[in-house]
C-alpha cells in the first residue's frame, strides 16, 4: 500500500501544522510561533513541503506549489532585509499561501507518495540520466520522478537540471513557468536544505511531464499564445543556429569585465528598441560571437528589460518575468555541471517567454516626458522624500481585484504609477541613497497577498540586478521597483497584511 512521504519529526510537525490548520487560524498561529522564536527559516522550509506534497498541480499554473515554492528564495531574503519582527510578515505571507492553496478546493487534499526505488538501484548514474531523459520526453511522469530520486543520490544537481532544461527551456514560450518553476525550485532547496530535494523537485519534474496546452481562444492574446507555439514547434531553429555560429565548442567567458561596458549598453539598447522581443535572439547570438561574455549579455538583457518595463503601461502585478527572468539565468550561470549549450539556450529563450512576449503591445508611456504633478517636496531630506513617495502609493484609488472583468493580463495601470515612478526618479537625481529606498520597498512589499508572490520575486530580483549591474546602468532596477510597487499598491483586497499589524499593536500596547 503506498505511503505518504514523510520528514524528519520536528519537520513533519510543521509541516503537518501549515497542512492541517483551518485558513483563518494559519496567520494567527505562525505568527504566535515567530514571536515565540521558531525559525523563520523552517517555518519557510515547512510552507515549501507542505504545498509540495498536499496539493494538485495547477491547470495552468496559478495554484498549487508552482508559485509559493517559486517565492521561497525571496521570500527568504526580504526576511533578512527587514528587521525585527518586520522579517515576519513576508514569512507569514508565504505560509499563508502555502495553506490557502492545501485547502483550496481544486488543489487539495494530495498525497505525495513515497517510491520504492529498489528495481532501479542496479543501474549505473549513465542509465538512470538516459533513462531520466526518456521518461521526460516520453512524459512518464511517475517514471521520472522514480529516477529522479535515485539521481537525487548519485549525481550533482547541476547534472540533473541540464537534463530538466532541455524539457523547460523550449516550453518556456508556451509558458514561462516550465522554466522558471523549475529553476526556483533549485533555488528554494538553496535555502531548505537540498535534504528536502525529493519532495520539491517531483512537483516541477510532473509539471514538465504533462501534454503542453495548444489550444487557445481568439483574439489578441490567442495571437501571442499562437506564436508562442510556433516558436516552440520551430526551437530546433535556435540550437542549430549555435551550430552555425559555432558557439557549442567556442570558449565563451562567463565573467563580465569593464572592457564589455559598451558592448552591454549596445545590447540594452537594441532590447529596448526592438518591436517584438522574441526578435532578441539575433543580436544576442551576434553579441556572443563578437566575443561579449555570458554575464556581459545577460547584463544587456537585463537592463534593456528594465527600461522595457519602464514604458510598459501594464497594470497587470503578474509582469515580473523581465526581471525574473533574467534573475533565474544569473542563478543558471552560476550552476557547476550546467553544458554550455544549456546556457546558452538559457540566454536566447528569454524573450520567447508569453509574459514576456505580451508586454510588447504595452510600451505606450515616455518616461522621460512625464511632468511630474505630484512633486516630491522641494529640499525634503531623504526620509521626507522616501515619506511622500509612501503617501503616494498609498493614496491612489484603489481596485479591487474580486471586481475584475475580463484577464488580468489586460489591466492598465493609472498615470499615478508612471508618476510615482517619476517621484523615485527625482529622488535618485536629489542624490539620496538607493539603499535607503529599496529598504522601503522590501517592507512595503509585505502588504500585498494578491500576486501569488510575484511582488515578492520582482523586489527581490530588481535588487540583485542593481547590485549585480555596473553603477551606470543601476537606477534602471530602482526605478523598476518602485513602479511595480505602485503597481501592487493599488490593489486589493488585503489580508494578511492587516491582521499580522493587529497582532503586533496589541503586543506593542
Amino acid at each position: 500500500m503506498a505511503q505518504q512521504l514523510r520528514f524528519d519529526d520536528e519537520t513533519e510537525h510543521l509541516v503537518g501544522l501549515i497542512e492541517q490548520t483551518k485558513p483563518d487560524e494559519i496567520i494567527a498561529e505562525t505568527y504566535t510561533r515567530l514571536s515565540k522564536g521558531e525559525s523563520k527559516e523552517r517555518l519557510l522550509a515547512a510552507a515549501a513541503l507542505a504545498v509540495s506534497r498536499s496539493t494538485v498541480l495547477p491547470a495552468s499554473h496559478h495554484g498549487g506549489p508552482v508559485h509559493p515554492v517559486s517565492g521561497i528564495y525571496s521570500v527568504e531574503a526580504l526576511s533578512k532585509r527587514n528587521v525585527g519582527e518586520k522579517g515576519f510578515f513576508p514569512v507569514i505571507q508565504s505560509v499563508a499561501l502555502a495553506n490557502k492553496h492545501i485547502h483550496s478546493p481544486s488543489m487539495g487534499p494530495n498525497i505525495l507518495v513515497q517510491f520504492d526505488i529498489a528495481e532501479f538501484r542496479e543501474m549505473d548514474d549513465e542509465s538512470l540520466l538516459a533513462g531520466f531523459q526518456a521518461a521526460l520526453e516520453q512524459r512518464m511522469s511517475t517514471l521520472a520522478e522514480k529516477y529522479l530520486v535515485l539521481l537525487l543520490r548519485r549525481v550533482p544537481a547541476g547534472t540533473i537540471m541540464d537534463s530538466l532544461l532541455k524539457i523547460a527551456i523550449p516550453r518556456n514560450a508556451l509558458d514561462d513557468h516550465y522554466f522558471l518553476y523549475t529553476v526556483f525550485a533549485f533555488r528554494a532547496l538553496e535555502i531548505i536544505g537540498w535534504q528536502y530535494a525529493e519532495a520539491i523537485l517531483r512537483p516541477p519534474v510532473r509539471f514538465l511531464c504533462r501534454h503542453p496546452k495548444l489550444e487557445h481562444a481568439g483574439g489578441e492574446r490567442g495571437k501571442i499564445i499562437e506564436d508562442g507555439i510556433s516558436l516552440y514547434k520551430r526551437f530546433e531553429d535556435f540550437e542549430q543556429l549555435i551550430v552555425e555560429k559555432g558557439l557549442d565548442v567556442a570558449e565563451i567567458k562567463v565573467q563580465t569585465c569593464e572592457d564589455e561596458t559598451v558592448a552591454v549598453d549596445q545590447l540594452a539598447s537594441e532590447v529596448d528598441a526592438i518591436s517584438n522581443i522574441a526578435d532578441i535572439v539575433q543580436p544576442v547570438i551576434a553579441q556572443l560571437a563578437g566575443g561579449l561574455s555570458m554575464m556581459g549579455v545577460l547584463e544587456g538583457l537585463s537592463l534593456g528589460g528594465a527600461r522595457r518595463y519602464l514604458r510598459s503601461n501594464t497594470g497587470n502585478p503578474f509582469d515580473v518575468h523581465l526581471h525574473t527572468g533574467i534573475n533565474a539565468r544569473r542563478y543558471l550561470l552560476s550552476v557547476e555541471g550546467l553544458s554550455q549549450k544549456a546556457r546558452l539556450l538559457a540566454l536566447l529563450s528569454w524573450g520567447q517567454g508569453y509574459e514576456i512576449r505580451h508586454l510588447d503591445k504595452t510600451l505606450q508611456w515616455d518616461p522621460t516626458r512625464v511632468s511630474l504633478l505630484t512633486a516630491l517636496p522641494e529640499g525634503s531630506s531623504e526620509q521626507e522624500a522616501i515619506d511622500s513617495i509612501a503617501k503616494h502609493l498609498e493614496c491612489q484609488q484603489q481596485f479591487d481585484l474580486n471586481t475584475l472583468e475580463g484577464s488580468i493580463a489586460e489591466l492598465r495601470a493609472p498615470e499615478s504609477v508612471l508618476q510615482i515612478t517619476k517621484m523615485a526618479d527625482d529622488y535618485l537625481k536629489c542624490g539620496h541613497d538607493p539603499e535607503a529606498l529599496f529598504k522601503f520597498l522590501a517592507f512595503d512589499v509585505c502588504k500585498d497577498d494578491q500576486s501569488e508572490m510575484h511582488a515578492y520575486k520582482m523586489q527581490q530580483a530588481a535588487y540583485e540586478e542593481y547590485t549585480h549591474s555596473r553603477k551606470r546602468f543601476r537606477d534602471a532596477h530602482l526605478l523598476a521597483a518602485v513602479k511595480h510597487a505602485a503597481t501592487v499598491a493599488r490593489l486589493g483586497p488585503r489580508t494578511v497584511y492587516p491582521e499580522v499589524c493587529s497582532f503586533l499593536e496589541g503586543r506593542n500596547s
